[in-house]
């Protein structure tokens, strides 16, 4: 007989497949007791692993003994003329069958009743967190009502975001959400075990809030109560406070003494002054350029009517920060607008963290970085959870290029912000410059399921399409982007610049007349139109531009210092005097000339510009340094693709300033494979190529970009007409 048939007559087949469902069940049962009675994980590990370990003893005696009508015996001492091992077997079938049967029902039941629900998942939905959802405003037609009404909502989030015992949806996300949602879907969305409605209705000078806190799985009320007091700004402290507290209390939460002296604090007793405030803060909100304008004379009302509201101030001098991000002013207009504010906010308490966040970031902007950590470390030491502190942190962590650093930090604010399109923006921002633009794509894409007509999502997108070269692909977005912001001057000059790229110079012209019509004096208009005539050969015209930029001390804007600094390099290339130039990148870039070069993520392709010219004007020595430094740089603290192919074609360039050229030549390669990279015309033109430029590689390289831009321009022309922002032809000028 084979061992198989043997295997088979002792039913150790039968007995194995009996034990493993036996098994199963065991561990079903098991998994819902020791869940209530909250055993520790390793309890259930240890019943795995003997449960494991059973089954092969299992079949050793499935084969060496047999069941007998007179009890166990042993398989060799049983007469196989009385051997019942076939009856045996039928009843294993029997009890296998019937155990799979009860695993069938509880599967069924565990669908059925709710194991796929909608609802929020119990066991990952944190029991102490909220989203409270914008509040309606019920008054009739009185003045500002309805700012009241979403300001009252705005500070109580705020203020419940900064307990320390509560996890917070934040307001952007709230205000995004789909009101036809039911409040269970609500919760699952969000990941909240709470949801807080309200309603305000201002009556003169009387304020009625009513508010009510609902369980977002069972959606019972937990708690509801009606506010109706006289219009003060105690008052409306007073009421958030105990709403606060009583939802704390609702949740379990624990308050701290600083939670105490949180809810205990007072802003501004002036009625006015609070009412300015939100105003400004709703204004803010909108981010358009004349928003903005009309929230800076809000607060600054706020300030002048209390002189001690220290939230006013903060409030002014961050809405210089979105002035000076969004280009209506340059940085030193920004440091003499935010300073004061900033230092008369932390006289007046400087246990706001907001107020260290913001001098962080005046220090950030004022070139100390030293400082600008220390005061960002001191803002979260004070609250590691408040988000506005967080979004500034990792800005600046993005900008100094710590970019997996900033990734961390945006994602942890993602969590407690799902549908903020602001998070997503500078999150897929973060991800390109760390050499994933497809995933700034789907970032981008998320932004606009959010909101279909959001700018974030369009610049997200031609950003992306364009650092990949697919300047077909981000066309469309260019021009939904001009349609909704056409007051966009550094938009219309890019796109002027990416016109002549794929080698439409006529619409290059019509873009650029555009910007400089917006902004003649802008660095990042300038710095088109400058690339633009040098790409033509126009060297004196770019030369110009470039000078009267360089004089004038303009900011440095994407990258305009690099361009204006490299048309005078080459002019003394041209004419043979370098001191002019040198001076030029000294004053601009002083730590690039140090025993040994400081190597910055902000500097770092400067000085691949500054190592050739250092070459060309007799330093080689000084070169050399400044190139090792470099090279050593990358080595040390660039992790592989981070800040893209723009910052991978400086490490390109220092490899061919150093005659390696098989090493950047490869690497050259190697980025091209990727996406032709943002404006590669540009940078492939550079002198610092110029060791390369006679291989047959680097022309290979270059004759496939030219074909790539002729095909992407058909694809261009072959577009539909977009609307009178679509210059692409002259009648739509």
């Amino acid at each position: 007989m084979s061992l198989f048939s043997e295997l088979k007559r002792r039913n150790v087949f039968r007995v194995a497949i009996a034990y493993i469902v036996m098994a199963w069940l065991v561990m079903q049962v098991a998994d819902v007791i020791l869940n209530n009675i909250i055993a520790p994980g390793w309890v259930f590990h240890v019943l795995l692993l003997f449960l494991a370990i059973g089954l092969p003893f299992a079949m050793f005696f499935a084969w060496a003994f047999e069941l007998t009508p007179e009890g166990l015996k042993r398989e060799h001492e049983v007469d196989r003329s009385q051997s019942i091992t076939h009856k045996t077997g039928r009843k294993l079938d029997f009890a296998v069958i019937a155990v799979l049967a009860l695993v069938i029902v509880l599967l069924v039941g565990k669908v059925w009743f709710g194991g796929d629900s909608v609802s929020p998942d119990t066991a990952t939905t944190p029991d102490k967190s909220i989203a409270v959802l914008p509040f309606d405003n019920r008054s009739a037609d009185a003045e500002d009502a309805e700012f009241i009404a979403a300001g009252v909502h705005d500070e109580l989030l705020t203020l419940l975001s900064k307990l320390s015992g509560l996890r917070v949806i934040s307001r952007t996300s709230v205000e995004r959400l789909d009101y036809s949602l039911s409040i269970p879907e609500i919760g699952a969305l969000l990941g909240v075990a709470t949801v807080l409605e309200g309603q305000v209705q201002r009556a003169g000078d009387r304020l009625r809030i009513n508010i009510q806190l609902i369980d977002a799985m069972k959606e019972d009320s937990l708690w509801a109560t009606t506010y109706d007091r006289e219009l003060t700004a105690e008052n409306v402290f007073d009421v958030q406070s105990d709403i606060a507290r009583t939802i704390a209390t609702a949740l379990r939460a624990q308050l701290s003494e600083s939670d105490e002296a949180l809810l205990s604090d007072v802003p501004t007793e002036n009625t006015e002054a609070l009412s300015r405030y939100l105003l400004g803060r709703e204004h803010q909100k909108q981010n358009t350029f004349e928003s903005l304008k009309q929230a800076r004379q809000y607060f600054k009302e706020a300030v002048e009517l209390d002189p001690e509201y220290a939230q006013a101030w903060l409030a002014i001098a961050d809405n210089a920060n979105q002035m000076h991000w969004t280009g209506m002013i340059d940085v030193q207009e920004y440091i003499d607008m935010a300073g004061q504010s900033i230092n008369r906010a932390l006289e007046l308490d400087d246990r706001l963290p907001e107020a260290h966040a913001q001098l962080a970031v005046l220090n950030w902007r004022s070139g100390d970085f030293e400082a600008a950590n220390s005061s960002f470390n001191k803002a979260l030491d004070l609250n590691p959870n408040d988000s506005g502190s967080l979004t500034a942190y990792a800005l600046y962590l993005y900008s100094i290029g710590q970019l997996q650093e900033a990734i961390s930090i945006l994602e942890r604010l993602l969590e407690d912000d799902p549908l903020s399109v602001s998070i997503l923006f500078m999150l897929g921002q973060s991800e390109m410059n760390a050499g994933q633009p497809d995933q700034f794509v789907i970032f981008s894409k998320r932004i606009l399921e959010i909101d279909p007509s959001n700018m974030n999502g369009f610049v997200g997108l031609l950003q992306a399409y364009r650092w990949q070269g697919r300047y077909d692909l981000a066309w469309p977005w260019i021009i939904k982007a001009l349609t909704t912001d056409p007051d966009d001057f550094e938009l219309w000059a890019h796109t002027g610049l990416y016109s002549n790229q794929v080698g439409a110079p006529e619409w290059a012209d019509r873009y650029l007349d555009r910007a400089l019509e917006f902004a003649p004096d802008e660095p990042s208009a300038l710095k088109c139109s400058a690339q633009v005539l040098a790409l033509r050969g126009k060297n004196d015209e770019a030369l110009a531009i470039a000078r009267r930029a360089l004089n004038a001390d303009l900011d440095d804007r994407m990258g305009s210092n690099r361009v204006f600094l490299r048309l005078v390099r080459d002019d003394a290339f041209r004419t043979g005097d370098f001191n002019d130039a040198r001076a030029w990148y000294r004053n601009r870039y002083p730590e690039l000339f140090a025993d040994v070069p400081e190597i910055k993520i902000n500097n770092v392709t400067a000085a691949a510009d500054l190592a050739l010219l250092l070459q060309r004007s007799g330093e080689p020595e000084v070169a050399d340094t400044l190139i090792d430094t470099a090279l050593a740089w990358y080595r040390e603290i660039q992790v592989s693709g981070t800040q893209g192919n723009l910052i991978r074609i400086a490490k390109i360039e220092f490899l061919a300033l150093s005659a390696e050229k098989r090493t950047a030549l490869d690497a050259l390669a190697d980025v091209s494979d990727v996406g032709w990279g943002y404006s590669w015309q540009w940078h492939t033109s550079n002198e610092n190529f110029s060791s390369l430029r006679n291989e047959p590689e680097f022309q290979a390289i270059i004759a496939q970009f030219e074909r790539n831009m002729a095909a992407q321009l058909e694809a261009i022309r072959a577009l539909p007409y977009m609307g009178e922002f679509d210059l692409r032809s002259a009648q739509s000028d």
